[in-house]
Parts: C-alpha cells; sequence; structure tokens
C-alpha cells in the first residue's frame, strides 16, 4: 500500500511544482550484498546504502523474482532517517531448488523533478536449496519408537504416523512474522506431502498449535492435528485477528489462496480454537488451514455447530482433547468445478485421553464425524457421526500412532459421538 501512495504523491507532486526549487543532487548509493541463511523455501537478503543526505530515505528493501528482466516481487521495509545504513530482509513461501533475482532499492525525494525515484544495486541471484530425494521406504519394526530423538512435536498423542524422510530431526525450520512464533518441518516419503508444525509463545512457554501435512497435487491439507484443553490453550476472546496468508513453511505453489462460488474458506484448526492470544489466532489464517467449503448449509451451518460443540466441550484437569480434521477427494459426489480441486468430504476426530498425577494415560475415548462437501442445513452433526477406524480404512492413514495401542484399539472402534 505505502507504494501505492508513494506513485499517487509523485505524480500529484509532479502537477505542482513547476517552480519546484533546484535541491540538492542526490548522491545515494546503494549495493546488493549477498543472500544468507539460504533454505528450500527461505532466505534472507542484505544490502545497504550511503550518502543519503541529513533527509534519509523514504523507503529501501528488495525486488526479486524468479526472471531477471521481470523482478516482479518486492519487500518493502520502511523509511529511515539516517544518511546510511545496512539492512536485511527475509523471503519466505521460496520454491525449492530454484534461482531467484533480486536487487536492493531505496526511494528518495527528488526536490528538482518533485518525484520519488528509486536507486537501486546491482542484481545478485541465490539458489534455494534442493529437497533430497525420497530414501528407500524402510523396512517396517515390530515396535518403533513413538518420539524419536530430535522430531520435535511429532511424538505427541494428536499425530498420525508419517513416513518420514529424515529419521533424526527436523528437515527445516524458522520463524514466523507473528511475535514469537515458528515452525518445523518435516520431509515426508512422498514428494507431494510435506508436514508442518507450528508453534508460539504465550506467557513465557512456547506451544505447538497445530500440525498439518499438505499435498502439492490439491493444493490443499491431507489432515491437521491438534489439541484443546481450556488450561493449556484459553479462551481469551481475543476474536479473529488474523487474514489469510501464505504459509511460512511451504512453498507459495502448493497453497490455494482463494474462494469459489457458493464455497467459503473453510478452517480446519478454527479460529474459535486458538484464542489464548492474537499469534495463535493469526497462525490459524495460513492457506494450508483451509479448504473449499459449501457456506450456506455447510460450513455456516453443521459444521460450525460441530465446531462449537468441540470448543465447549474443551475439557481441563488430567482430561486432554486430541482432534484430527481432514479432507477426502473421493468420485461421486457431484461439486463444482473450479481451478482447486474441491474436496468430497470433511471429517473431523476426537480421542479424549485421561491420565493420572503422574502423567500416565490411563483411559481413551474417540468418535468420528464424516461429511460430504454439500448442504446439510438444519442437520444436526450427531446424524454423521462414525468410528474413527472406518475413517482409518477410506484414508489409509494411522490415526493416533502414539497413543498406547490398547487404548487406540478400543477408542478407534467407538460410533457414538463424544459431543
Amino acid at each position: 500500500m505505502k507504494r501505492f501512495l508513494l506513485l499517487a504523491l509523485s505524480i500529484l507532486a509532479s502537477a505542482c511544482t513547476v517552480n519546484a526549487p533546484e535541491g540538492p543532487q542526490i548522491t545515494v548509493t546503494v549495493e546488493t550484498l549477498n543472500a544468507t541463511d539460504i533454505s528450500f523455501t527461505y532466505a534472507t537478503l542484505h544490502g545497504r546504502y550511503a550518502d543519503a543526505g541529513s533527509t534519509g530515505v523514504y523507503d529501501y528493501g528488495f525486488y526479486y523474482g524468479t526472471d531477471r528482466s521481470n523482478l516482479k516481487f518486492i519487500q518493502p521495509l520502511n523509511s529511515s532517517p539516517d544518511p546510511e545504513a545496512s539492512f536485511s530482509a527475509t523471503l519466505t513461501s521460496l520454491e525449492p531448488g530454484t534461482t531467484y533475482f533480486y536487487k536492493a532499492f531505496v526511494t528518495v525525494y527528488d526536490a528538482k523533478s518533485g518525484m520519488y525515484i528509486d536507486r537501486l544495486g546491482e542484481m545478485e541471484t541465490f539458489i534455494t536449496s534442493a529437497e533430497p530425494e525420497p530414501e528407500p521406504e524402510p523396512e517396517p519394526e515390530p515396535d518403533p519408537d513413538p518420539q524419536p530423538a530430535g522430531l520435535q512435536y511429532l511424538g505427541c498423542y494428536e499425530m498420525p504416523f508419517i513416513e518420514l524422510r529424515k529419521t533424526d530431526s527436523c528437515s527445516d525450520n524458522g520463524p514466523e512474522k507473528y511475535g514469537s512464533t515458528s515452525w518445523y518441518g518435516y520431509l515426508t516419503q512422498n514428494p507431494d506431502r510435506k508436514v508442518a508444525t507450528h508453534t508460539y509463545s504465550y506467557e513465557g512457554r512456547q506451544y505447538r498449535n497445530y500440525t498439518c501435512m499438505i499435498d502439492r497435487t490439491k493444493k490443499a491439507p491431507v489432515w491437521s492435528a491438534f489439541v484443546m484443553h481450556k488450561g493449556a490453550y484459553p479462551d481469551n476472546n481475543v476474536g479473529r485477528t488474523g487474514s489469510w496468508k501464505e504459509d511460512p513453511a511451504f512453498p507459495s505453489s502448493w497453497q490455494q489462496e482463494s474462494s469459489a462460488n457458493g464455497y467459503s474458506r473453510g478452517h480446519l484448526v478454527a479460529s474459535n480454537y486458538r484464542q489464548a492470544c492474537s499469534d495463535a489466532n493469526k497462525q490459524t489464517f495460513y492457506n494450508t488451514n483451509q479448504a473449499l467449503q459449501e457456506q450456506n448449509g455447510f460450513n455456516g451451518a453443521v459444521w460450525n455447530n460441530l465446531e462449537l460443540a468441540v470448543a465447549a466441550n474443551a475439557p481441563s484437569g488430567r482430561d486432554t482433547l486430541y482432534v484430527v480434521v481432514g479432507l477426502l477427494f473421493e468420485d461421486g459426489v457431484p461439486l463444482p468445478s473450479f481451478s482447486t480441486p474441491c474436496p468430497s468430504h470433511f471429517y473431523k476426530l476426537l480421542m479424549k485421553c485421561s491420565f493420572n498425577a503422574k502423567g500416565e494415560m490411563e483411559d481413551a475415548e474417540g468418535c468420528a464425524y464424516l461429511f460430504t462437501n454439500v448442504s446439510h442445513k438444519g442437520e444436526p452433526y450427531s446424524d454423521f457421526v462414525t468410528s474413527i477406524d472406518a475413517i482409518e480404512q477410506r484414508t489409509g492413514i494411522d490415526f493416533y500412532h502414539n497413543v498406547p495401542k490398547a487404548l487406540q484399539d478400543q477408542a478407534e472402534k467407538t460410533a457414538v459421538s463424544l459431543l
């Protein structure tokens, strides 16, 4: 927006400065420096300027893109009163194994012409890291350790089983733009699917917000897994503090960015599930936490009622509710044709677990809800209850992989609503 205002001000200034003073000659110099911290999906750019004079610069930052003759992206930073300064900016949602071109720029006011003009540094390049090729699928082991060392968050009870390429640590990680937020990325044996966990800081402690698996071919989540607990995730009524943004843990080309006629961007992790602080809520507005969902009779009706019931029944004390929300893309459901594939079904899995004073799980009960992605106006969510086992059979996914097997097996065969 600042750049558009700058252009408008320049046009206005040029129309009103017939007798503009000569002013000092612009001598500012700009240098584009080497990029650092280059990863699969992000890189940090550096630049500096000098001789800007006593008024400093109106703006500074970087132009960048994959076509050296058309740097169509811009990362503006701010104005500065300093005559010289160094600056940097971290780009996210980049494509792996791709060459990017970039130039540092500063914007200054030219009193002679009455216009704002850019001064550019030389063109530089960087290449994002290529993802490693999938490794041969390992032979199954009789009792794999559910929490391998170095795999942050993937040993938690809400996690489905994931076939990882790297089994000793996350594949990538980085900071996010909202406060003390971070992401941890994991490559899977399927090159079209990646996993990321988003975390945030609240009252001096780091919390996992949710973990999602994204499918490049669908530009949509396979599932999102998260926790509901009134003590750990309190409702402080911060409201809807975000707007839809790209997820920094995934390339832009993996992310769907718009709704469609009659279909809204339905949350998987609902906005009202993360009300402890603004940072937690903003993370629910990543493009990877939504999919095309029929609005009037589904997202705004029975799905919303189910979301409200889950929030109202979030446990406290030694009980915890582990939730997985996901999509199916099956034939046989009549859906409109959009540029982005439209899910045929949405499902929500619940497993409520109870712990003793030592933190040992003593009991678990579960259920699932499965909806076709069409209008269900006037229908209660209890009409759509099924078992977690039934969803596992349709998806081929082993949900709640880390819950002790005896408790897991019993909870996953139940088809009675917990709400």
